[in-house]
């Protein structure tokens, strides 16, 4: 039996009654030992400099561990960023001030010359005493947060986006994709987002034997959030280190077809309801989830993860929210049943935060949302890769960037995928 969930239209995020399944890998042609695996993908290195904009490249990090911090708002009245896994951020604008923002954390507030001989921002946590989690009746509070997403999130209105996109096999970096566009979002449920690509870069690299045809997510299915019913979830309420809001943890009250409990967490603002972050997971006990076989062939395979974190930025002068960063990650366990082939993962990874305040621009939409999304195509353009608000390459990437590199020219051994 699957899990039913109330359809709302929050943000974009169009939410169905659904019993979900995981179909993104693909075989399509399979011969011998061969698996054919297409991808596309992308390339970069760039410098940020633009004359008329202040500009600013810094490390964030707790000001206790001294460890770097993902995900942190960087942001004015005119442009956002966020920063990576290594706590790194680029940040680039024509008004001098930055803000600095995560949940659980104090917010800080400067300017570039503020920070300008600063090495590393540290941010500190909020005051906080580990307590039990707490369970009381909250449904007379989730039924009024329900309530309000109507009025709490904005129903039409333009943003203009990053998407990073990076696949890995097991431990080795084999995609990467940049895409920098825009992003109509529509009260209309049948054309909830429209998409204009303005720029892209991209590049996959992968061994020519034993490759597998892996299908990636479209941008309806990236944009697609489901929220838990309220009759069909146990909802139990955790302490939280910031008085202003409630963090409430949920999960499923009957399993899926595989053996899977759906289950998360809401950060909800005490004062107006909204739902400014949203975690979920279909993967609770990934071990029993049954394998399935790709078509004529002995391959099988099957999702051992799937993630989606959502967080919500508030429009102050509509005073209503809006998508401001989603990550979505996904992982697929391969048994390839090939002599000499070993058990591997494919691990998605896809992250998108708004880079400009939201307008009502119009979108020239070039770029189906219901298509594979690394079936995108776009010329690169060295101009605006240099000037933009980016999530910064991290080590690992530049790694992966050099090793392309080092080996364009062995074609007969690599296959190498990129618009520059």
């Amino acid at each position: 039996m699957g899990y039913l969930f109330l359809k709302y239209d929050i943000c974009g995020e169009e939410l169905k009654f659904i019993n979900k399944a995981f179909s993104y890998l693909i075989c399509k042609s399979l011969k011998m030992s061969n698996i054919f695996f297409t991808l596309f993908s992308i390339l970069f290195f760039s410098n940020v400099g633009n004359s008329q904009n202040f500009k600013i490249s810094k490390i964030i990090a707790d000001k206790t561990s001294k460890l770097p911090i993902e995900n942190v708002s960087i942001y004015n009245d005119k442009d956002n960023s966020t920063t990576n896994q290594e706590g790194l951020f680029v940040f680039i604008s024509g008004q001098n001030e930055i803000n600095f923002n995560l949940l659980g954390y104090n917010s800080l507030k400067t300017t570039f010359e503020g920070i300008e001989k600063q090495d590393t921002i540290f941010m500190e946590a909020k005051a906080f005493v580990l307590k039990e989690v707490v369970i009381s009746n909250l449904e007379p509070f989730l039924k009024k947060v329900y309530a309000k997403m109507a009025d709490n999130y904005i129903s039409n209105y333009t943003s203009n986006f990053f998407l990073r996109n990076v696949l890995k096999k097991d431990s080795s970096i084999v995609v990467l994709q940049d895409v920098h566009g825009k992003r109509a979002k529509n009260a209309n449920p049948k054309y909830p987002s429209e998409i204009e690509i303005l720029n892209m870069r991209k590049t996959s690299f992968f061994e020519r034997k034993n490759q597998i045809d892996f299908r990636f997510p479209d941008l309806k299915e990236f944009f697609n959030s489901l929220y838990p019913a309220l009759d069909k979830n146990i909802f139990v309420e955790e302490d939280y280190n910031d008085v202003d809001f409630r963090k409430i943890l949920f999960e499923s009250k009957e399993k899926n077809p595989e053996g899977q409990i759906f289950k998360g967490y809401f950060v909800i603002n005490r004062n107006d309801y909204a739902i400014v972050e949203f975690f979920s997971t279909w993967r609770d006990n990934p071990e029993v989830v049954p394998y399935k076989k790709l078509a004529f062939s002995n391959v099988q395979y099957r999702t051992t993860r799937y993630e989606k974190l959502l967080k919500f930025g508030k429009k102050n002068t509509l005073n209503k929210y809006y998508l401001q960063l989603s990550k979505f990650m996904v992982k697929v366990e391969v048994v390839p049943n090939i002599k000499g082939e070993s058990t591997f993962n494919f691990d998605l990874n896809m992250d998108y935060f708004t880079t400009n305040s939201i307008t009502t621009e119009k979108v020239e939409s070039n770029f189906p949302i219901d298509k594979d999304v690394f079936k995108a195509k776009f010329p690169y353009s060295s101009e605006f890769w240099n000037n933009q608000n980016q999530l910064p390459l991290t080590t690992e990437l530049k790694d992966f960037l050099k090793r392309v590199s080092e080996n364009k020219d062995k074609k007969k051994e690599f296959e190498i995928i990129g618009n520059f």
